[in-house]
């Protein structure tokens, strides 16, 4: 005796078939793409390191340069001697504190101001005003105040990291559509779950990703103190090579100065995917 199968269920196997069969190739398209991308910026990173290696002699005078093969000795004798994990440990120790202070400082006040048209529009020319100084010109001023010690570092990394946090989460917050706010204030929503359940939510991808590129800003700040006048860090060792005319010195500190920021940019963005897979990354500073 047969059993026949009902069309719909056939109709339902055969569509389940095809979901399964579209998943496999979008997969094998996404696996394609990143062997793609891996082999071009592997085949990109070679030919430049071909070129500096045995073509930038042609161009620049190599006692400028140096070569990838005398740097990648260099960097080795200063992780033997324990010189650069010193340097190292300094320049991200300053950069963290003022990312942390920065990114508080400015998530707090853009909260406060958005808050109030007018309280904005009062602070903006003041912000602007202050944010066109170059920032350089200010780390003098600031060891003179307060020394040679971390503080200055700080505080410049931290004036970095501030605007840009403050600018792009004013700029999420104040995009929440007032017609949303009304509706939801005619429901009987109250301040606090306006702030919690409406405007943190949209204001959250920009702050998010302001948040994510700071830490490279942060890291600057304290790089750019720390060449003015230091006693620590990489700034101050790219400094002080400069000087001496060490040129392999100097291209090892810029090299490992762009991994840090390079390595924490990467765990930056993986955690952003990983918690806001939505994200677009649009992002002002």
């Amino acid at each position: 005796m047969s059993i026949e199968v009902a069309p719909t269920e056939r109709a339902a196997d055969r569509g389940r078939e095809v979901l399964a069969e579209a998943a496999e190739a979008e997969h094998r398209r996404r696996h394609r793409e990143r062997v793609h991308l891996w082999l071009g910026t592997t085949g990109l990173g070679i030919a430049i390191l071909l070129f500096w290696q045995f073509g930038i002699q042609y161009l620049v005078n190599p006692r400028y340069v140096s070569d990838p093969v005398s740097i990648t000795a260099r960097i080795g004798e200063l992780l033997a001697d324990g010189e650069i994990i010193e340097h190292l440990t300094v320049t991200l120790t300053e950069a963290a504190l003022g990312f942390l202070i920065g990114a508080a400082l400015g998530l707090l006040s853009a909260f406060a101001l958005a808050q109030t048209r007018r309280g904005y529009e009062v602070f903006e020319p003041f912000l602007i005003g202050f944010y066109s100084i170059p920032k350089i010109a200010l780390a003098p001023l600031f060891i003179l105040w307060f020394g040679l010690g971390y503080t200055p570092k700080i505080i410049m990394a931290a004036l970095l990291v501030y605007f840009i946090v403050f600018v792009n989460s004013v700029t999420g917050i104040r995009e929440v559509s007032p017609g949303l706010l009304q509706v939801c204030r005619v429901f009987g929503a109250s301040r606090r779950d306006l702030l919690l359940k409406i405007v943190l939510p949209s204001a959250a991808p920009a702050v998010v990703a302001s948040i994510r590129i700071t830490f490279t800003r942060a890291i600057e700040g304290a790089v750019l103190s720390e060449f003015v006048a230091s006693t620590q860090g990489l700034g101050y060792l790219v400094a002080r090579a400069s000087r001496a005319f060490d040129i392999e010195t100097v291209f090892a500190g810029i090299l490992i100065i762009a991994a840090v920021v390079m390595a924490a940019n990467g765990l930056l963005r993986l955690c952003e995917s990983r918690l806001m897979p939505w994200q677009t990354g649009r992002v002002h500073g």
